[in-house]
Parts: structure tokens; sequence; C-alpha cells
């Protein structure tokens, strides 16, 4: 039988050649591909019908993910933003607070400090082996009274002297013309 050949079976349907030429598949036509290694009729309308080019397409309607990421290339949905927005709100809340309350602690520190410092400086005005204050002028205030003072090296009288003896063991009086220091009355 060399040479001779037998015809091979026909199946009934359409012939290729006789499908228009601009026909598209409808979504429920299978198609045979091969995915993950293994031959595979599939719906078109699950393989092409909005599938996105891994190397790079446009997005024309919705695309849904239900899965939290869990790697930093993954999609995220919604949801996932929303929640972790609503964390680092509360978050950014938080420490604004916490700073407020920071802040008017530091004030309140800085204020009872000043009021300490205060009471304890009036504490040792006038007081033996204490503090004494200045006048604004810079001379020193005993007793509420101005008595002695610095200029230009010199320490000066503040205060007048009496102008008759007053009577007090060593106490400066001005007799008009000398200062004199009274001495211990008989």
């Amino acid at each position: 039988m060399s040479g001779s050949s037998t015809p091979a079976a026909t199946v009934n349907g359409t012939p290729l050649s006789a499908l228009p030429v601009h026909t598209q598949p409808t979504a429920t036509d299978l198609v045979f591909g091969i995915f993950n290694g293994q031959g595979q009729f599939v719906p078109q309308g699950k393989i092409w019908s909005g599938a996105v080019d891994k190397t790079g397409d446009t997005l024309t309607g919705l695309l849904a993910c239900a899965l939290t990421p869990s790697d930093p290339a993954h999609l995220t949905n919604k949801a996932y933003v929303d929640k972790l927005g609503g964390q680092v709100q509360g978050t950014v809340s938080t420490l604004v607070t916490q700073a407020q309350n920071a802040a008017t602690q530091a004030s309140q520190a800085a204020s009872g400090a000043a009021g300490a410092a205060a009471t304890l400086l009036n504490t040792q005005k006038g007081t033996p082996n204490g503090l004494a204050a200045l006048s604004a002028s810079g001379n020193l205030l005993l007793g509420g009274l101005e008595c002695l003072g610095v200029r230009n090296g010199h320490v000066l009288m503040a205060l007048e002297l009496p102008t008759t003896d007053p009577g007090v063991t060593g106490a400066w009086w001005n007799n008009g013309v000398y200062i004199c220091i009274s001495q211990e009355t008989t």
C-alpha cells in the first residue's frame, strides 16, 4: 500500500474557513492552553476578559482584593488602608495629647520651681547668715531701707546720718563737720 493514503475522518461542524474574520470569542467559549504546565480547556472570559498584563497595563474597571497583605509588594484593599489610617490617626492623637500633657507638666514644674525659689529667697532675707536684698539702684537694703552702695569702687552711705548723737553705742552721726561715733552712754 505504499503511495496510497487513507483520508482522515472529518467531524461535522463549521469549518474554520467558514468563520467570520472579525468574530471575537464569547466569554463562555472554551480555549485550550497550557496553564501551570498542564493542557486545559478554560472559558475564554476567565483568561482574556479583564486580564492585566504583568509587564504593565491600564485597569479601567474595579479590582478587588480581600486578603491582608503579607509582603510590601502585595495589593491592599481599602478596608486595610482605612484600618491602618485609623491606627496612625489614633497613635498621632495619643502622641499629641502626651506632648501637650508633658508641656503642661513642664510649665507647672517651672512655675512651682520659681515659686519655691522666691519663697526660699524671701525667708532668707534679713535673717542671720541669710540673704540681703538690693534696691533697684543697687544699694544694700536692711530693714527695707537703703543703707550702703558702691560707686566707682567707693563705698557710699546711702542713709543720712543723724545730726545729733543718737545715744546708741557705736552709731555713726554727723555733727555738721565730722562723722562721729557714739560712745556708751552713762
